[in-house]
């Protein structure tokens, strides 16, 4: 099925005749628009078109009538009142048949009912027009439109659930399964009504009795498994709830509330480490930090020191050389006027350093004061520039703390939604608890409906051994058993069989699309419960918990892929904001892998935040058209621009 283009009057936000004509021969359609412009009514006017009443966004609307669904779409502005969509189509790309369904109705009335007109290759067509439903649900089954047509919110969400009995109904739909139990019923209703017409044979009427057992017991099996599917529902309802209140919590400080004694003794502790530092800082103060003040003035006193030590050794040298000036010149004549001379260098040394200003240290001192210019004031120096880095870092994060404790708090809103928390983490509590007993049940019920089952099935056995087909009620009786068995098995094998090219289908899909292919190796769907399991290389199960909200948004898409493909059906996929919750990288698999493969014809509406600039050049050699939806504030309606987001006003 190919759309060649879909006619909307002042339907929906889209007042006057607007047309969309699809007319490219590439895979993938365009429409951009802003939120609430219209592009989920385009979805469900496709829908409508197809379905009417059969359509699965009436059956997921809040209205209670067909009629009331159908008003809510007329647009008023232009005072008539009147609405139609038009719907054109081919069964193939090469266009051989073309179909329009044409649907109109009014909002004059109380009581809304629609008008269906059925055209094929451009002429009225009674018997379509009259059988329409028929038709459609022979081309594309509405139990399957969901894997064609879907929103990306909504696969958001599945992405956080288990597979949901909708969708495991629709997964019936594809297998046959459904038609099936349609078939398994109307043959009880046949036994029923044969039995009914027959006196006196009270073994038939015991195995009648056992069959209503075993259909009551299945019943209460299944309808336990409803009420735990409802149990699931309203803890993830309430655990995304709760997430919400406790972000809304801390956003409004109640993390500070609650951790109020804790800041308090952490600020006592800062406090106290602050004094000690400060303390620390006025032991140094006074020692000898100080000093480093008058450096220069300790090392004048230094290098002075040490010139009047030198001169003490030289005098004291000088005294004991005079001493001993005798007695070398009586024995070194020819030297004798040299010494002379060297003892007068000495004492002239001596003398021009008279005027030094002497400060007497002894030798001891002297040493303290060379320690203290090149060892102590520079440790202290270092010790103290710590201790003050040590005191700025505690006084910020004391700051810090002030302002934690300083914030303007509503601790009666902070006390409401605490309560709030508290109150939903007790129904979850209750809900673990429901959802226990309810497991009991669950087990009580199928050992009932298993032993129910097997004595139906022995007294079938028996009865069919020993009954005499001595009219057509008999032969009715027997054959009509024996075929429910047969549809019993055949329904087991063939959900196994076809359960599993799903799972393979599945699978061969999620790698296509998912980054992490290491993650998940392999798919597998239990054959009765139709759950899903995901098992890595080692054939360890992998947690749903575990995969991110993306991984598991692209499960549901690869869930969805695979279905339409084992589907065999050639039919064009809608999607609506298809690039919801995903990162970059997941949203660059989704257009290059999945958008031009999904089918001969991919819808996207989009608004110009999913799909951007730079993800619109990606996929721009796969685009056949492209729209953009532009909203008038004055008129309040929706136009179409030719050209993705051209004259969007964005």
């Amino acid at each position: 099925m190919i759309i060649k283009e879909l006619v909307l009057h002042n339907f929906g936000v889209y007042a006057s005749t607007n047309r969309f004509e699809f007319r490219g021969d590439k895979p993938i359609v365009l429409i951009g628009g802003m939120n609430g412009r219209g592009k989920t009514t385009f979805l469900e006017a496709v829908l409508l078109a197809l379905y009417g009443s059969n359509s699965f966004a009436y059956s997921e609307s809040k209205y209670k009538t067909f009629g009331q669904y159908l008003k809510s779409f007329v647009n008023v502005s232009d005072g008539t009142l009147k609405t139609y969509i038009d719907l054109e189509f081919t069964m193939d790309a090469a266009g051989t048949e073309t179909y329009r369904v044409h649907r109109e109705w009014s909002g004059e009335k109380k009581r809304v009912y629609e008008v269906i007109r059925v055209f094929k290759d451009g002429e009225y067509n009674s018997f379509l027009t009259d059988n329409w439903t028929m038709f459609i649900e022979n081309i594309l089954p509405s139990g399957l439109s969901s894997f064609f047509f879907f929103d990306g919110e909504k696969i958001a969400e599945l992405a956080v659930e288990s597979t949901s009995s909708q969708m495991k109904e629709s997964i019936k739909t594809l297998l046959g399964i459904s038609v099936l139990d349609l078939l398994s019923g109307d043959l009880g209703r046949i036994i029923n009504r044969v039995i009914k017409q027959r006196t006196g044979d009270s073994e038939a009427t015991a195995i009648e009795e056992l069959r209503d057992r075993k259909e009551a017991a299945i019943a209460t099996l299944n309808q336990i498994d409803q009420e735990i599917l409802q149990f699931e529902e309203e803890k993830n309802r309430i655990l995304q709830v709760l997430e919400q209140k406790k972000q809304e919590y801390s956003a409004k400080g109640g993390d500070i509330v609650t951790q109020r004694q804790e800041l308090f003794q952490k600020r006592t502790l800062l406090t106290s480490k602050i004094e000690t530092v400060k303390e620390q800082l006025l032991v140094d103060a006074a020692s000898e930090i100080p000093l480093v003040l008058v450096k220069d003035l300790l090392v004048n006193i230094r290098e002075n020191a040490e010139i009047e030590q030198d001169q003490k050794m030289l005098g004291v040298a000088l005294k004991k050389m005079r001493k001993l000036l005798p007695e070398f010149s009586a024995q070194n004549k020819e030297d004798e006027e040299a010494a002379d001379h060297f003892i007068q260098y000495i004492s002239s040394k001596i003398n021009s350093s008279a005027n030094t200003v002497s400060y007497k240290l002894s030798d001891t001192s002297l040493f303290k004061l060379q320690v203290l210019l090149d060892e102590q004031l520079l440790s202290t120096k270092l010790a103290v520039a710590s201790r003050k880095q040590e005191l700025e870092k505690l006084n910020g994060e004391a700051d810090q703390l002030d302002s934690y404790m300083a914030v303007d708090i509503d601790e009666k809103a902070i006390s409401e939604i605490y309560r709030e928390i508290k109150e939903m983490e007790q129904s979850l509590i209750e809900l673990e608890v429901k959802r226990s007993k309810k497991d009991e049940e669950r087990r009580s019920a199928n050992g009932e409906a298993m032993t129910a089952a097997a004595l139906f099935n022995r007294k079938v056995e028996a009865y069919l051994k020993h009954v005499e087909m001595n009219d057509d009620g008999d032969r009715i009786i027997k054959y009509a058993h024996m075929a429910d068995a047969v549809l019993d098995e055949y329904k087991k094998r063939l959900q196994k069989r076809k359960i599993y090219v799903v799972a393979e289908t599945m699978t061969r899909c999620y790698k296509k699309l998912a980054n992490k292919k290491n993650l998940i190796e392999k798919i597998t769907m239990d054959p009765v419960s139709l759950d899903l399991q995901y098992l890595n290389a080692n054939g360890d199960k992998v947690d749903k918990s575990s995969l991110s909200a993306g991984e598991k948004q692209l499960m549901v898409i690869s869930l969805l892929w695979a279905l339409a493909l084992c589907s065999k059906k050639k039919l064009p996929v809608i999607i609506d904001t298809p690039l919801s919750r995903l990162d970059s990288a997941h949203r660059v698999s989704l257009i290059q892998t999945y958008f031009p493969n999904a089918s001969e014809q991919t819808i996207i509406l989009s608004t110009d935040s999913e799909i951007d600039e730079k993800y619109y050049e990606i996929m721009k050699s796969d685009i056949g058209d492209e729209f953009t939806l532009v909203y008038d504030d004055t008129t309040k309606s929706t136009t179409i621009n030719k050209g993705y987001f051209v004259g969007a006003g964005r």
